[in-house]
């Protein structure tokens, strides 16, 4: 309660969704690195772990370019997100081809390690998915 009186900034109210992506996002590079530690070798491993922490470190900065961007009242200007976006991707690029060409990760393993927030989105549509046609058919 006395917490709540000193808050001076107003937080913005979180969907659900969006939290649930960013546990799951978690949840599912977890599962998929403890899995490549047990069957796969160091290496693959490895480039799991790289692929995972770059795109979960990409899918934040993207999150809070975009909610920083959207503010109602102080909107930012298009050329200034783009501009974020471009040397984000620019410097994912830059650590991909580091990786890559160095040969200090596997290529699989990374590709693997990239596809966390792509499975985690799959599985979430098809669960929102499945929720809306068994409530139809109710």
């Amino acid at each position: 309660m006395i917490m709540g009186f000193f808050k001076t900034k107003k937080e913005p109210i979180e969907d659900p969704l969006l939290r649930k992506v960013g546990i799951l996002n978690g949840v599912i590079f977890t599962l998929l690195l403890l899995g490549s530690a047990l069957f796969m070798s160091p290496q693959f491993t490895l480039g799991v772990g790289f692929g995972g922490i770059i795109i979960l470190i990409n899918y934040q900065v993207l999150y809070f370019v975009l909610r920083k961007a959207l503010i109602p009242g102080r909107l930012s200007s298009p050329k200034v997100v783009i501009a974020k976006y471009y040397l984000r991707l620019l410097g994912t690029g830059f650590i991909l081809y580091v990786l890559i060409a160095k040969k200090l990760v596997d290529p699989i393993g990374l590709l693997i390690g990239l596809s966390v927030v792509v499975i985690n989105l799959t599985l979430l549509g098809c669960n929102e998915m499945r929720k809306i046609l068994f409530k139809e058919a109710n």
